[in-house]
């Protein structure tokens, strides 16, 4: 009896709520296309070069970017969107939306939309991928689009280049949607890994795969197929939240304001 429960409660969720409620995780396509996602930017030095090294090679990325941040540098916003790439929803202050009020919640979407003005779409990424229903609801009642991602390469942990690279090898799988960061806008002392050897192994990725994968935004990749749907609940640990730190874009910011300080 449990399992015929569960039956049904798995089908009415697939055929009900996925469709209004679900988080985009991949996209099914017959073509040999990947979009790579970076998170947490737009980042002061990182997000520049990011921009320069897809030109070399001929493909775009979709940018999730954090509110706070974005309002900071607006230039590296209208960097990211002149070359062609995306810029989506990371919230504001890159909060753990499950932990927060309805209002608190809606006013940390509708302001990290804003903060990325005309150039913004309808996505929105939870920062930490903390999620559960009530954030549906808000995203789906602001009409917006959850997107969480297929695979990940761990790039926010100590890690080799051979490591990180292998890694994003085995993530480019037509339709995948590839979680990486840019930056850290919060982190932990154990996770405050630089963008070097992340940066290297994107490079070397889209080199090997020129020609034969491409590599387009979230929008493009839809338009190719369909996309996956998934109702995603995930809370994360209060111990990981209280030991967040401001991370690599925050400390790097605070660092250029010394410079510039007369």
């Amino acid at each position: 009896m449990r399992r015929l429960t569960r039956s049904i409660r798995s089908r009415f969720d697939n055929l009900v709520l996925a469709p209004r409620f679900g988080a985009i995780t991949s996209v099914r396509t017959s073509l040999p296309m990947v979009a790579l996602t970076f998170d947490d930017g737009p980042h002061p030095t990182v997000t520049q070069r990011l921009v320069d090294m897809f030109a070399r090679h001929g493909a775009q990325a979709t940018h999730f970017l954090v509110g706070a941040a974005a309002e900071a540098r607006p230039d590296l916003v209208h960097a990211l969107t002149d070359a062609g790439h995306e810029v989506a929803n990371h919230t504001y202050s890159h909060t753990s939306l499950v932990r927060l009020s309805q209002e608190e919640r809606r006013t940390e979407l509708v302001k990290g939309r804003e903060a990325l003005g005309p150039r913004s779409n309808a996505f929105v990424r939870p920062p930490y991928g903390h999620y559960d229903m009530e954030c549906a609801r808000d995203v789906h009642a602001l009409g917006m689009r959850c997107v969480m991602w297929t695979r990940h390469i761990s790039d926010w942990e100590p890690a080799s280049v051979e490591v990180l690279t292998e890694r994003l090898r085995k993530a480019v799988i037509p339709g995948n949607i590839v979680l990486l960061h840019e930056a850290l806008y919060t982190a932990t002392a154990e996770n405050r890994q630089d963008r070097e050897r992340m940066l290297e192994a994107v490079d070397t990725v889209l080199g090997e795969l020129a020609g034969r994968v491409r590599f387009g935004t979230l929008t493009e990749l839809l338009k190719s197929g369909r996309p996956v749907l998934r109702l995603i609940t995930r809370f994360g640990e209060d111990e990981f939240i209280e030991a967040q730190r401001p991370g690599s874009v925050q400390e790097e910011g605070r660092a250029q304001d010394d410079i510039l300080a007369p």
